[in-house]
């Protein structure tokens, strides 16, 4: 693998952050405290544990970056995996690298880094002090490393692979799909490599996602497939441990997880209500035939040609496939839009689009779907925690670019942004069985850490300042977070030190590019465009 610089003499302890995707006290308490997860049980007991808020939406685009950065989605110009552009009547893929607004926090540490898995990375930065591996479901299956020739180390050395093949054939019914196997050699690689970079000498920092267990938690919640991988997981963590060159090991989440009861399906209540208008087209026939997505996809998954069948069918085609409901999703819904005619329309999980022109007429028109939506209760279940000005979460530079509105999801709800579907509003879940929550987890262990530390409010935006505090690095200005020194035990050097700031160094944290055009298709095959 990759050397870097010369040794520097004698070999500097490693400070790692290992990013769960998804990961949530409420899925694995049960499990902590039935010795299935005995070394995370461990950190906890011994370590500092709380729950952890994720910026809003809690997704995985833009959550990794607000981390990443220190900064809130309305400094990075990202709030989820799409924009709904009203002026030029369009739907961006929003997971490329290149169209972040930051720079990643370890980039001002002293000494080399490395990055492994990083989801909304790619591509990777085309300069960095270490080593940047590119994941989640925005990178491609080649290009994702910097330097470049790590790549091809990576997969003589670990056979490693960015995604599992088999995307199109994961189903809540079928936990026996080869998808979970993949997935679980996944969680394995990405930790060999974490291992190996922690027992290199030049390497002070190291970031590690697992991505793909979020996948898992969507699809099977708690299902055993999902404690298994848990438990490999935790097996892991163990061995890292271990380790002789590791001090101190932070655990974070990008957001939480809880189980599903009841899919809000959005712009099928926008459509009713008045709000949104669509046309039919080409996807309504397909539909009328029966040529689905659920129907195609898992076949050419079982015969091994979906992503080959991908490069040969043009993409405006693939677009058009409908869901089994007849909904269209990913950029197919600006085709069957009737942006004439419409005011409002939403993604998934919470942003929401007004798109009248008239100022006064958009005004009016937020006012009453922020009055309409918040709170909103079905059948004596809240739908919408609470519905709330973009403004009032959000602050930067790129605020013109945020939704109008926010949908905070109650509890057990999943709110579904595809269109087209002549169906109620309100359903059970279909595809997925676990969403994400606002509420993540944080766990630190090393000898600066205090056990005892509360960490109340912990925020994901204050992990950047504290890492960077911890480590004796001034703090960029432009962070949104808080250093947690409540973190640190009293008489250590980070409690007793007072933090440092610094003028930040810029901004730009990818190489050249956009979003592929595939991007799209992995989202859709695991069901966040939905």
């Amino acid at each position: 693998m990759y050397a870097g610089a010369d040794a520097r003499g004698e070999a500097p302890m490693t400070t790692v952050v290992l990013g769960l995707d998804g990961a949530a006290f409420e899925l694995i308490d049960r499990w902590l405290e039935d010795g299935t997860l005995p070394t995370l049980s461990r950190l906890v007991e011994e370590g500092a544990a709380t729950d952890m808020q994720s910026c809003v939406p809690p997704v995985t685009c833009p959550n990794w970056q607000c981390y990443a950065t220190g900064t809130n989605p309305g400094k990075l110009g990202v709030f989820w995996w799409e924009r709904i552009d009203a002026d030029t009547q369009s739907i961006e893929n929003t997971s490329a690298s290149t169209q972040f607004d930051g720079r990643y926090y370890w980039e001002y540490l002293d000494g080399e880094s490395a990055t492994i898995n990083l989801p909304t990375s790619y591509p990777p930065p085309e300069d960095t002090d270490g080593v940047h591996i590119a994941g989640g479901p925005g990178a491609e299956q080649s290009g994702y490393t910097t330097p470049s020739d790590i790549e091809a180390e990576l997969v003589e050395t670990y056979d490693y692979t960015v995604h599992p093949e088999h995307m199109g054939d994961l189903s809540a019914e079928k936990p026996d799909s080869p998808c979970v196997e993949e997935i679980y050699d996944l969680i394995e690689t990405r930790f060999d490599v974490l291992e190996e970079f922690v027992a290199k000498e030049d390497t002070d920092f190291v970031h590690c996602t697992v991505f793909y267990l979020n996948v898992l938690q969507h699809f099977y919640w708690d299902h055993e497939v999902v404690r298994e991988a848990w438990q490999r997981i935790d097996d892991r963590i163990a061995d890292l441990l271990a380790a002789d060159d590791l001090e101190t090991l932070y655990v974070m989440s990008d957001h939480g997880s809880n189980e599903i009861e009841t899919a809000f399906l959005v712009n099928v209540w926008l459509e009713r209500e008045g709000y949104l208008e669509t046309t039919t087209g080409v996807s309504d026939l397909l539909h009328r035939v029966g040529l689905t997505r659920e129907r195609i996809r898992p076949v050419l998954s079982s015969l091994g040609v979906e992503w080959w069948l991908r490069k040969l069918v043009p993409r405006r085609i693939q677009m058009l496939l409908p869901d089994s409901e007849g909904g269209v999703t990913k950029s197919a819904k600006a085709n069957v839009i009737d942006w004439e005619n419409s005011v409002a329309l939403a993604s998934g999980q919470g942003p929401l689009y007004v798109l009248a022109e008239d100022p006064d007429e958009r005004e009016r028109v937020r006012a009453e779907l922020l009055d309409r939506l918040d709170g909103l209760v079905h059948d004596g279940q809240t739908i919408v925690e609470s519905a709330v000005p973009a403004e009032d979460v959000y602050e930067g530079s790129h605020l013109d670019r945020a939704p109008d509105i926010l949908l905070r999801q109650a509890p057990g709800v999943h709110i579904e942004g595809a269109v087209g579907r002549e169906r109620d509003p309100f359903e059970a879940p279909s595809r997925w069985r676990g969403e994400n929550k606002e509420t993540g987890l944080f766990l630190a262990s090393g000898p600066d850490v205090d056990p005892d530390a509360s960490l109340e409010d912990m925020h994901i935006l204050d992990i950047a300042p504290t890492v960077l505090h911890h480590t004796d690095t001034p703090v960029p200005t432009n962070l949104d977070g808080e250093v947690r020194t409540d973190l640190f035990a009293d008489g250590s050097d980070p409690a007793e030190r007072t933090p440092k700031t610094q003028r930040p160094a810029g901004t730009g944290t990818g190489g050249p590019g956009g979003a592929d055009s595939e991007v799209s298709d992995r989202l859709s095959d695991l069901g966040y465009l939905q």
